[in-house]
């Protein structure tokens, strides 16, 4: 009973995410993208974007900020590179499977002996031992594989806590979090301990993130319209990443941002 509870959660994740993408097509097929700008994402719901952009900005600067603070200040820098190893390695997974279905072999084979090397040799994934090899991390999530299957990005969304996103990329977490072995995975004597690491997992995630981020979120909320600033990042950071590091004529854009991607976790 339990475990139909949980595939019914899965389920209801990509479900609500697919509602997403159905409700917001006809402004993706109403509002084209500038053509002067082709890596520009259509923004038609910009009023609802920017409300939701300053709630997330209050949620950061009366309750993530300060939390980010004091995990910074009691976890020391080895401590939460550790964590930040160790909850990189639990993605490996999920970043396989969508190799695998972006028909990348020699990157599914990296994800694969990145794992097994961090899972062991690294303990656990609490040291990536694989990077010392030369073996290097790379991301991917199912919204970069349905823009490789040649799926549009919809409009530019903001949702309240998760932050910049599209319909395809809002589809493609759903996915992503079904998918994931952790979603599944149960614990006999505690039917309750795997919502409780699921929960740890995220306040980690965000935390470890949010101190990683915290120059660059400085440098956002300093330009004279950082929603403007996020967009156009989170745009270029999508391109880049669809991209795999392949060069394109206007690879130079794509340098030197920040990454906002580790909220996403």
């Amino acid at each position: 009973m339990y475990r139909a509870k949980k595939r019914e959660i899965a389920i209801m994740n990509v479900r609500i995410a697919a509602i997403a993408v159905a409700f917001t097509l006809g402004a993706c097929a109403s509002t084209p993208t500038d053509p002067a700008d082709p890596g520009a994402v259509a923004d038609p719901y910009e009023g609802f974007n920017r409300q939701m952009f300053a709630f997330n900005n209050g949620v950061d600067k009366y309750a993530l900020g300060p939390a980010a603070g004091v995990y910074k200040t009691v976890t020391p820098e080895f401590a939460r590179d550790r964590i930040g190893d160790f909850l990189r390695n639990l993605r490996a997974p999920v970043i396989f499977v969508n190799d695998v279905l972006q028909a990348e072999p020699a990157r599914a084979g990296d994800t694969f002996m990145r794992f097994t090397i961090n899972t062991t040799v690294g303990i656990a994934g609490l040291w990536d031992a694989a990077n010392q090899l030369g073996l290097e991390p790379h991301s991917e999530d199912f919204g970069q594989t349905l823009a490789v299957w040649g799926v549009d990005s919809g409009p530019y969304l903001v949702m309240p806590v998760m932050g910049p996103t599209t319909p395809r990329d809002l589809l493609g977490s759903g996915v992503d979090r079904a998918i994931d072995p952790l979603t599944w995975t149960e614990f006999d004597g505690d039917a309750d301990l795997d919502d409780k690491i699921a929960v740890g997992r995220g306040v980690l995630s965000a935390l470890n993130a949010r101190v990683a981020l915290e120059d660059q979120i400085e440098q956002l909320n300093a330009q004279p319209e950082p929603y403007v600033a996020l967009r156009r990042i989170y745009s270029s950071q999508r391109q880049a990443e669809i991209r795999n590091g392949r060069p394109e004529d206007e690879s130079d854009l794509y340098e030197d941002l920040p990454d906002f991607d580790e909220f996403d976790e």
